[in-house]
């Protein structure tokens, strides 16, 4: 198994943090020994985590988990698929199913799922036939066909279990490509360029409304703490200009409390933090 000493910015698009070593299993094998007798954080692509400078749990990367299966009305995806590789397949293949996220940087298809990623009023549950997971209690791996307990931006996982791969369903789309070069032109026209450093949307969205919206008129876009700031373009996306993970969490605190006393809404995290 391979483990490499890597910067946060080179595993998180936020890019916060020191740097740590990170495993890379290439079998379910090696993944049974380090959760067997560690804390572990999965770590996806990176898109939506912001890293403390210091963390008790191993990081851990899928990306050796490959696999890709295409068949009649469906694919099976490995867990360190990134979606950019997906989106390729698609216009090779001329299939529609991930276009929505387009534009997302880094992500992965574990991570999708353990996030139950979502945009322009669709998300990865829609989609899903079956996950095959390893089980945090028993180690084995079990299949997954209902879906019952997703939600907006939550999965059952990782608490049952880490995502090994999933069955998609895919409909034949020749216009596809179309369809993803519209979805990236539309995410673009709202939100931060891609080449900033942010980890996509800080907040959940609450029952009252867009989470960007409410930090918009609580006076928080542009609003910088050190080298962090929220976007001048959109609230609810955090720029890291070289801050301090104790700058974000300041910066953090200080939107939740400004929203509470403004709207009394209380914001609830979409970005993941590991300990």
């Amino acid at each position: 198994m391979d483990v490499k000493k890597l910067p946060a910015k080179a595993i998180t698009t936020i890019g916060i943090g020191s740097v740590y070593p990170i495993y890379f299993p290439e079998s379910i094998e090696e993944l049974k020994s380090i959760l067997k007798s560690e804390k572990v954080y999965i770590l996806g692509g990176g898109s939506n985590t912001v890293l403390p400078e210091r963390i008790e749990s191993k990081l851990v990367s899928l990306k050796k988990f490959k696999k890709v299966e295409i068949k009649k009305n469906s694919i099976v995806l490995g867990a360190g698929v990134s979606l950019p590789e997906v989106l390729k397949l698609q216009i090779k293949e001329k299939f529609s199913l991930f276009e929505f996220l387009a534009g997302i940087p880094k992500a992965t298809v574990g991570g999708l799922v353990a996030q139950n990623a979502g945009a322009f009023g669709k998300e990865i549950k829609d989609f899903l036939v079956e996950i095959s997971f390893l089980d945090v209690n028993t180690l084995e791996v079990v299949i997954l066909k209902d879906f019952t307990e997703f939600s907006y931006r939550k999965s059952p996982f990782p608490g049952k279990g880490v995502v090994l791969q999933a069955e998609f369903r895919i409909k034949r789309d020749r216009n596809v490509k179309e369809q993803i070069e519209h979805y990236v032109a539309l995410r673009l026209s709202k939100q931060p360029p891609f080449y900033l450093q942010t980890a996509g949307s800080t907040f959940k969205n609450p029952h009252e409304g867009s989470a960007g919206r409410l930090l918009d008129l609580a006076g928080l876009k542009g609003f910088r703490i050190g080298g962090v700031k929220f976007s001048e373009v959109h609230a609810n996306f955090c720029v890291n200009e070289g801050g301090s993970f104790e700058e974000f969490k300041e910066l953090i605190s200080t939107a939740k409390m400004k929203v509470k006393k403004k709207f009394n809404v209380e914001l609830e995290l979409e970005v993941k933090i590991p300990d």
